[in-house]
C-alpha cells in the first residue's frame, strides 16, 4: 500500500500546477474522468494486473479523495472498478479522510441545500440542530448507512471545491502571524481534521443563523437570538471546539478586512462610475462604505436626516456570515474586477458578529446559571484535564496548557483574542514546541489574569464563576 501511495504522490500536481487548479473546480472523481493516453508506469501496471479482490483492498485503504482521484484518473482498470459503486467508494474514502468530522460535513450539506437556505424558519433551524445533536451523539447509523449517491456527490463537491482549498489558506494566514508554526512544513492528519471541523461548523452556523443574500441584519433580526444560539447550538460542543470556530471567524474577518481595503474605491459612493444611478445625497445602489467607519446620509424636504450608522464592520460581519462558498470565491478570484464583482454581489450588513457575540461572557454566565451542565460541574470540581496525545477528539496541548491542566468550559472573551490569530487550538504538540508556544500561552494568561496584590478579584475566571454559582 505504501508503494501505491508513493506512486500516487508522484502523480499529484506540483505546487505551481496545484495553484492553477485551485482557480477551477477541484479534481474529484464525480463523473467519468478522462483517462490519460500516455503510457502507464510499470508500477501502476503491476497493481492493475492484481486480482479484483486485492484491487478492492487497495481502494478500501485509500484515505484521501485526492489519492482516490489520482488513481482513477490514471488507471482505466481502477476507474472501471470504482465506477461499479462510485457512491460507496467516495463515502468510504471521505470517512477515512475526515473521521468523525464526516458528521459535520453531512450536516453542512443538509443546510447548504437551497430548500433549507432559502426557506429558513425557526422551526426548520431547531429541527436541524436536533438532527445534528442526534448524529453527534452516535445514536444514529450515519456511519453504517451509505447516503444516496446524489447526497454523497454533493458532500464531495463541497469538500473538494471549498473546504479542502481553504485549509492551506488558513494555514498560511496563521504562519504569517506566527512564523515559527512553519515547522514541520506539512500539517498532520489531526491538525487537518481540527481545521476542517472548525470550517464545517462555521459553515453550519452561518447557514443556520447568517444573513441571506441581498438581505442584512440589524439588532435582533436573526431567527434565534444570541443566548439561544449559545444554549441550543454552541453548548453542544466542547469549549476548545468552540474556539476552533472562533479561530476560523478571526481568519475570515482578517481576510475580508484586507479585501475591503483592496476594493473600497471601486464600490465607494463617490466613485464616478455610480453617477449614472446617483440621486441626490443618497448612497447610490450597489455602493458601500467598506472601510470608512460610518456614514451619514439622507435628505427630505430640504432637511438633512441622520440615518442609522452604516459601519464598515457591519458589512464585514454580513459577508463573513454569508459562509465559506463566498470566501472560496474571494480566494479564487483571478483578477481585481472579479474580486469586486464577488464583493458587490455578496456584501450585506449585519450589526452583530453573530458567532462571537453569541459567546458573550454575560450569556455564558446566564446559561451556566440556568442550565448548569456536566461540563460546568467538571469545571467547578477542577477535574483534571490531561494532554492525551495529538488526537482531534481530545483537548489539544494549547488548551490544556492555558487552563493549567484543569477542565474549563469557558471560551470567547475568557480567552485572549491574539491567540486566535495563530489558531492556537489547531496545532499538535510538536509544532507548538517548535514555536515555543507554551511560553506565549503563559504570557497571554499572565497579561489577562494577573491581578494586583491587593485585588479581591480571583486571578482564575473559573474561581469567579464558582463564587457566583
Amino acid at each position: 500500500m505504501q508503494r501505491l501511495k508513493r506512486l500516487l504522490q508522484r502523480k499529484r500536481p506540483h505546487k505551481e500546477e496545484a495553484q492553477k487548479e485551485e482557480q477551477s473546480p477541484a479534481q474529484v472523481p464525480l463523473a467519468t474522468p478522462a483517462v490519460s493516453d500516455s503510457p502507464k508506469t510499470p508500477s501502476l501496471s503491476i497493481f492493475e494486473r492484481l486480482p479484483f479482490e486485492i484491487r478492492n483492498g487497495f481502494l478500501l485503504a485509500i484515505d484521501s479523495l485526492s489519492d482516490l482521484s489520482a488513481l482513477v484518473h490514471a488507471s482505466p482498470i481502477f476507474h472501471e472498478q470504482y465506477r461499479l459503486d462510485r457512491a460507496f467508494w467516495l463515502w468510504h474514502c471521505l470517512q477515512l479522510e475526515m473521521g468523525n468530522v464526516y458528521i459535520d460535513a453531512y450536516i453542512a450539506n443538509q443546510c447548504n441545500a437551497r430548500k433549507f437556505r432559502f426557506k429558513r424558519t425557526r422551526e426548520k433551524i431547531l429541527l436541524l440542530i436536533e438532527d445534528y445533536k442526534s448524529h453527534r451523539s452516535l445514536s444514529t447509523n450515519i456511519f453504517t448507512r451509505c447516503p444516496g449517491e446524489d447526497e454523497i456527490l454533493s458532500i464531495v463537491a463541497f469538500h473538494s471545491s471549498v473546504i479542502r482549498p481553504l485549509v492551506p489558506h488558513y494555514v498560511s494566514w496563521t504562519r504569517e502571524n506566527m512564523e515559527l508554526l512553519s515547522s514541520p512544513k506539512e500539517i498532520s492528519r489531526t491538525e487537518e481534521r481540527r481545521i476542517m471541523r472548525g470550517l464545517y461548523r462555521f459553515q453550519i452556523f452561518s447557514n443556520l443563523f447568517g444573513p441571506a443574500r441581498y438581505r442584512g441584519f440589524r439588532h435582533g433580526n436573526s431567527l434565534l437570538g444570541e443566548e439561544e444560539r449559545l444554549v441550543l447550538f454552541l453548548d453542544g460542543f466542547e469549549a476548545w471546539e468552540v474556539e476552533e470556530m472562533l479561530c476560523i471567524n478571526a481568519f475570515m474577518h482578517a481576510k475580508y478586512d484586507s479585501v475591503f481595503r483592496e476594493v473600497q474605491w471601486d464600490l465607494h459612493p463617490d466613485n464616478p462610475s455610480f453617477d449614472i444611478v446617483r440621486t441626490g445625497p443618497h448612497t447610490p445602489p450597489g455602493a458601500f462604505h467598506l472601510v470608512d467607519h460610518s456614514e451619514y446620509h439622507g435628505h427630505a424636504s430640504g432637511n438633512v436626516l441622520l440615518t442609522p450608522q452604516v459601519s464598515s464592520e457591519w458589512h464585514r460581519n454580513g459577508i463573513v456570515y454569508r459562509g465559506l462558498s463566498v470566501l472560496s470565491s474571494v480566494f479564487k478570484a483571478q483578477d481585481h474586477q472579479e474580486l469586486v464583482k464577488v464583493v458587490s454581489e455578496e456584501v450585506v450588513t449585519s450589526v452583530d458578529d453573530l458567532l462571537f457575540d453569541s459567546t458573550n461572557i454575560s450569556h455564558q454566565e446566564q446559561r451556566r446559571e440556568n442550565r448548569h451542565s456536566d461540563k460546568d460541574q467538571a469545571q467547578d470540581d477542577r477535574e483534571k484535564m490531561t494532554f492525551n496525545g495529538d488526537t482531534y477528539d481530545s483537548p489539544p496541548l494549547a488548551w490544556v496548557t492555558f487552563w493549567k491542566e484543569a477542565y474549563s468550559n469557558l471560551f470567547g472573551d475568557f480567552i485572549p483574542r491574539p491567540l486566535r490569530q495563530w489558531g492556537y487550538v489547531m496545532w499538535d504538540s510538536e509544532r507548538l514546541a517548535n514555536a515555543d508556544a507554551v511560553a506565549v500561552l503563559d504570557r497571554a494568561w499572565q497579561a489577562m489574569y494577573t491581578r494586583p496584590s491587593d485585588s479581591e478579584e480571583p486571578e482564575d475566571p473559573r474561581d469567579e464563576m464558582l463564587a457566583y454559582h
